[in-house]
């Protein structure tokens, strides 16, 4: 199973992982997109998985998670279910005034 992984507003993540997308294979089928997020951290190492995750496990509250474009993933929904040829977008929402 293949999955796309795209960055928006992540230059620390991009620098990293090469640039701002990427695309992901899994053995199994039954794949979430807490499973995804385990997958880049082991892949590419702590610094991404530290800026990826709180010490509690979730999505760090300053980013968004979004699915095929047509979808926002709450965080406490990170066990949500992924397909073969899925679009998952992690993006940092910025804020101001």
């Amino acid at each position: 199973m293949k999955v796309t992984v795209e960055f928006l507003s992540l230059p620390t993540i991009t620098k990293i992982v090469g640039g701002k997308s990427l695309t992901l294979n899994f053995l199994d089928d039954t794949v979430t997109i807490n499973d995804l997020i385990k997958k880049l951290a082991n892949g590419y190492g702590e610094k991404v998985g530290s800026f990826l995750l709180e010490e509690s496990g979730k999505l760090d509250m300053t980013l968004k998670c979004h699915l095929n474009r047509e979808e926002w993933i709450p965080r406490d929904q990170l066990d949500r279910p992924i397909k073969d040829g899925d679009l998952v977008t992690f993006m940092m929402l910025v804020g101001g005034g």
